[in-house]
C-alpha cells in the first residue's frame, strides 16, 4: 500500500521553485498600441477590459501591455468620443489597434440630478489638491528628456471623412493635385520638418522659487542650437491651478472652488485598478456660460482623490492652439507627480502647400525626488539657465536619455535637415536673427552694437556710427565697450566708452564705469532696465529736437534684491552746454540777473525696477525676461549737490513710471502706462520735463505712451503726471496672410505745472494750466505690421479750428 506523506517545508519550497517557471510561462503578455483610425494619432489612457475587468490602460504614448493565462482573449475598449470596440487577440503581438471616432454626437439633455456624482468627485479633488499637487506644494528635483517633432497635417480631405487633426503622414496620396503637393507629401511621409531633443534638470521650492538648467540640446539643421534653448524649458501648468495659461491666454481651470458652476462634468466610465477606483470624467464649459474655458478628460484615482491622468485643450481651435496630456503617478507613497507630458501644437495659420504645420512634443521626467531637501541656493537667480549647456553630446549620451532608439523617420530627419542646414547656413541665419532681436551681433570675441550704427532725431538729423563691446569669449567677469557717432545736422562727433565688472558670475551684481561726450534730450525721462531697441518708444526720438551737449563721467553699482527688484546706485559728474539759444536766468542781487547756458553738476543717482514675480532666463549671451502678470514699476532719481565733483548745481529730480498690459476676456488687451515726475523748481530746463509730445508738421508715426496731438516741447513743467490708455480688440475682422487689421482705441490725459517760467529764455514753450486730453482710433496690421491712426485733441487745450486738433499718423508694430 502506497502511503502519501506531506512534503516538508524545504521540499515544498523546492517544488515551488521548479513550478514557478511553468507558471510564468502560462502568463502570456499581450502588447500593442492604440491610435485614431483616421489620423493615426496615438490615444492615451484608453481602458481595456477582459471579462468585465479593467486589465490595463494605454499609456500616454498609446502603448498597452497586459498578461492573460491563455489565448485567444476578447478585449473590449471604450473611449470617450470613440465607438466601443471588441477585438479578439489570437497572438501576443505587438498589435496595432485603431479606434474610430463617433461621427454623431447626441443632443445633450438637461438632466436634473439630485446631485451630479461627477460634481461630488470634483469637490473632493479640489479639497485634496494641496496633498496631491506635487508640482505646486512640494519641493522637488527632477531630470527630463524631451523630444519634439514638427510635421504637416492634411488640409484637403473632407471633414466628414477625416478627423480634424489628421496627420498627413497617415493619409494615402490620393488628393495631391500637382507634382509640388505630391513631392511635399513624399517628403513628409518619410521624415519630419524639424526634430528637437533636450535634457534639463530642475529644482523647486514652494510657492514659486524654481530653477531649470538646460544640460544639452540637439536641433536638426543646426550645429549650435544654444540660441533656441528657451524651448527646452519643461515648465507646464498644473490642472489644479485656478487659472491656466496656454500660449499667453488665461483659461479658467476645471478644478476650483466654483468650477462646478462653470463647467459641466460627466462621469464617462469607472475603472478598477487593484483596490483603487479610477473615475473617468469629461469636462467642458456649461451651455450658456461665457468665459475662456478648456475641455478634455480627467482620470481621478480614489487613492487620495488625485488626478491620475488629464487631457486639456481650448474649447475653440483657432490659428495657433495647443493640446496637453499629462500622466501622473504616486511616487514612493508620497504626492502624485507628472512623469510624462505630451504637447500637441496646431498651427493652422502656417500652410505648407496643402498641409498645416503641427508639432508633437513628449517630455519624460526622470530621477524625481518629491519632498527633496532643496537648498535655497539651488533656485537662486534666473528661472531658466542655458549658458552652461553642452551643445555637442555623443550618441551614447542621447541613447541613455531616450531609453530607446530613434525611428527611421527621426533618423532621416537629422540626416536630411542637417545637410540642408549646412547648405543654407541655418546657423548663420539664426545668428543674424538673434542679433536683430538682441541688438548685438557677435563677431568673435566682440559684439557689434547694432543700436549704434544708424539713428535719426530732430536735433542731430541722420546719425551714423558704430559701437562694440567684448563678450563672454573674452571674459565672463568683465566687459569693455566703446562707441562713436556723427550727426549730419548738428555736424558734431560723439563718442564714449564703459567698463562693466561682474565679480560673481551668475549673480546680478555689476559695477560700471562710463564716459560720454554726446548729446542728451532737454527735459527727458530715461529709466534704467527699459530697453528701447526695436520698441515703439524708440520712434519718439524722431521728434526730439532740443538737446544739450554733455560730457559725463559716471560710476554705478547694480544688484538684484530678491527675484523682483533691481536697484542701481551711483554718482556722476556732468557738464551740460546748450548751443541752440537757451538761457537760464537767475537773480543774484538787486537788479542783477545772470543768464547762462552751461552747467556743471555733481550728482548722486538712484534707480530701481520692480517686476513682481518676474520670470527670467539666462541665455548664453544675455538675460531676458519671460514676463510677469503684474505691473512693472520704474523709479529714477538724482540729487545734485553743490561742490560734489566741482558741481555748481544744487537741487533734485525724480521720475516714475508704471506699465501693464491687461488681457481682458473676450474684448482684447488693455495697455496702461502712467508717468509721474517732479523736479526742483530752480533747475535749468535740461533737468525739467517736457510733456512728450509727438506731433510734427512732417512725417508722423504714432508712438504709444506719448501725447499724439501735442507738439514736441509745447509744454514745459517741473511737475507732471500723465496717463496713457490703449485698448486693442485683436483680429476681430479679417485674418489674411498680410492683411490682419487689429482695431483699437486710445485715450491720453495729463496735468503739469511750472513754478518759474520767467527763469527760462531763448526757447519757446507754454505752461499747462488746464488738463490735457486726447482720444484716438488705431487700426494696426492693415499691411503686415503697418496701420493707420487718427487722434483728436480735446478740452481746454484744444485749438479753435477743428482741423488743427485732428492728427493722422502711420502705425508700425515690429513683430517676430
Amino acid at each position: 500500500m502506497h502511503t502519501f506523506t506531506r512534503p516538508s517545508g524545504l521540499r515544498l519550497q523546492l517544488l515551488l521553485l521548479l513550478l514557478l517557471p511553468l507558471a510564468l510561462q502560462a502568463q502570456i503578455t499581450v502588447t500593442g498600441r492604440i491610435a485614431d483610425a483616421n489620423s493615426g494619432e496615438v490615444l492615451a489612457f484608453v481602458p481595456m477590459n477582459v471579462d468585465g475587468r479593467t486589465v490595463t490602460m494605454s499609456d500616454i504614448d498609446g502603448r498597452f501591455s497586459f498578461n492573460v493565462p491563455a489565448l485567444p482573449v476578447t478585449v473590449r475598449m471604450s473611449y470617450v468620443g470613440y465607438a466601443p470596440q471588441e477585438l479578439v487577440f489570437k497572438a501576443a503581438g505587438p498589435h496595432e489597434v485603431k479606434l474610430k471616432q463617433s461621427l454623431t454626437e447626441l443632443q445633450a439633455l438637461e438632466v436634473r440630478y439630485t446631485e451630479n456624482p461627477a460634481n461630488r468627485i470634483i469637490r473632493r479633488v479640489y479639497a485634496a489638491r494641496k496633498e496631491n499637487d506635487g508640482m505646486r506644494y512640494r519641493p522637488y528635483r527632477y531630470k527630463s528628456y524631451s523630444k519634439t517633432i514638427f510635421t504637416g497635417e492634411r488640409d484637403t480631405v473632407p471633414a466628414e471623412e477625416v478627423a480634424p487633426d489628421t496627420l498627413m503622414a497617415e493619409v494615402p496620396d490620393t488628393t495631391a493635385t500637382d507634382s509640388v503637393d505630391a513631392g511635399t507629401m513624399r517628403f513628409l511621409d518619410t521624415q519630419h520638418l524639424l526634430l528637437i531633443e533636450s535634457a534639463t534638470q530642475k529644482s523647486f521650492i514652494p510657492p514659486a522659487a524654481e530653477k531649470e538648467e538646460v544640460l544639452a540640446m540637439r536641433v536638426s539643421g543646426l550645429k549650435d542650437p544654444s540660441l533656441l534653448a528657451l524651448v527646452a524649458q519643461t515648465k507646464t501648468f498644473s490642472i489644479y491651478d485656478p487659472q491656466i495659461t496656454i500660449s499667453d491666454k488665461v483659461y479658467l481651470g476645471p478644478i476650483g472652488p466654483s468650477s462646478t458652476s462653470k463647467y459641466f462634468f460627466l462621469l464617462e466610465d469607472t475603472l478598477y485598478q487593484g483596490k483603487d477606483t479610477v473615475f473617468v470624467m469629461s469636462y467642458k464649459p456649461k451651455r450658456g456660460t461665457k468665459f475662456d474655458g478648456l475641455k478634455g478628460l480627467l482620470y481621478v484615482n480614489t487613492d487620495g482623490y488625485a488626478v491620475q491622468n488629464v487631457t486639456a485643450e481650448p474649447v475653440e481651435r483657432k490659428g495657433f492652439s495647443v493640446r496637453f496630456q499629462q500622466l501622473h503617478e504616486r511616487l514612493s507613497g508620497k504626492a502624485w507627480f507628472p512623469v510624462q507630458l505630451n504637447t500637441f501644437i496646431y498651427m493652422d495659420n502656417v500652410q505648407i502647400g496643402p498641409f498645416k504645420m503641427m508639432g508633437i512634443g513628449r517630455t519624460y521626467l526622470r530621477d524625481i525626488e518629491v519632498d527633496a531637501d532643496v537648498a535655497r541656493k539651488e533656485v537662486r537667480g534666473p528661472e531658466l539657465v542655458t549658458d552652461r549647456m553642452v551643445v555637442k553630446r555623443d550618441d551614447a549620451y542621447w541613447q541613455g536619455l531616450r531609453g530607446g532608439t530613434l525611428d527611421e523617420k527621426e533618423l532621416k530627419t537629422y540626416a536630411v535637415i542637417d545637410s540642408i542646414g549646412d547648405t543654407l547656413k541655418f546657423d548663420q541665419k539664426l545668428k543674424w536673427f538673434n542679433a536683430v532681436t538682441s541688438g548685438r551681433l557677435p563677431l568673435g570675441p566682440v559684439d557689434l552694437l547694432l543700436g549704434r550704427l544708424i539713428n535719426y532725431n530732430g536735433y542731430e538729423g541722420l546719425r551714423l556710427g558704430a559701437g562694440m563691446a567684448t563678450n563672454a569669449k573674452v571674459s565672463r567677469y568683465w566687459s569693455l565697450g566703446g562707441y562713436f557717432g556723427y550727426g549730419f545736422q548738428d555736424k558734431e562727433w560723439k563718442y564714449g566708452g564703459d567698463l562693466t565688472i561682474k565679480p560673481i558670475y551668475g549673480r546680478d551684481l555689476h559695477l560700471k564705469f562710463a564716459y560720454e561726450n554726446d548729446v542728451a534730450e532737454m527735459g527727458g525721462m530715461a529709466f534704467k532696465g527699459r530697453s528701447l531697441w526695436l520698441s515703439p518708444e524708440g520712434y519718439r526720438l524722431f521728434y526730439v529736437d532740443r538737446m544739450d551737449r554733455i560730457e559725463r563721467f559716471s560710476g554705478e553699482v547694480m544688484t538684484r534684491v530678491g527675484s523682483s527688484l533691481k536697484v542701481w546706485a551711483g554718482t556722476a559728474r556732468e557738464q551740460r552746454v546748450n548751443v541752440i539759444g537757451y538761457g537760464f536766468t537767475r537773480p543774484v542781487a538787486d537788479g542783477v540777473v545772470v543768464r547762462r547756458n552751461d552747467f556743471l553738476a555733481g550728482s548722486v543717482d538712484l534707480g530701481l525696477r520692480w517686476a513682481f514675480k518676474e520670470r527670467l532666463a539666462r541665455l548664453p549671451d544675455r538675460e531676458v525676461s519671460l514676463g510677469t502678470k503684474w505691473p512693472v514699476f520704474y523709479v529714477q532719481g538724482s540729487r545734485f549737490v553743490e561742490g560734489l565733483w566741482e558741481g555748481e548745481v544744487d537741487g533734485w529730480r525724480v521720475s516714475a513710471m508704471v506699465e501693464k498690459v491687461f488681457k481682458i476676456r473676450l474684448v482684447g488687451d488693455l495697455s496702461v502706462t502712467a508717468f509721474g515726475a517732479m523736479a526742483d523748481e530752480a533747475l535749468p530746463m535740461g533737468w525739467l520735463y517736457n510733456m512728450r509730445g509727438t506731433n510734427s508738421k512732417g512725417f508722423n508715426v504714432a508712438v504709444p505712451g506719448t501725447f499724439e496731438t501735442m507738439r514736441p516741447n509745447e509744454f514745459l513743467s517741473d511737475h507732471m503726471a500723465a496717463l496713457h490708455l490703449s485698448h486693442s480688440f485683436g483680429t476681430l475682422l479679417v485674418k489674411g496672410k498680410h492683411f490682419r487689421p487689429r482695431p483699437g482705441v486710445v485715450f491720453n490725459a495729463g496735468i503739469a505745472g511750472l513754478e518759474h517760467p520767467e527763469n527760462h529764455e531763448g526757447l519757446s514753450f507754454r505752461t499747462l494750466d488746464d488738463p490735457f486730453y486726447e482720444a484716438g482710433l488705431r487700426v494696426d496690421g492693415i499691411l503686415s505690421g503697418m496701420g493707420v491712426a487718427v487722434f483728436y485733441r480735446l478740452g481746454e487745450n484744444a485749438f479753435a479750428e477743428s482741423k488743427d486738433n485732428l492728427v493722422v499718423k502711420l502705425t508700425y508694430l515690429l513683430t517676430f
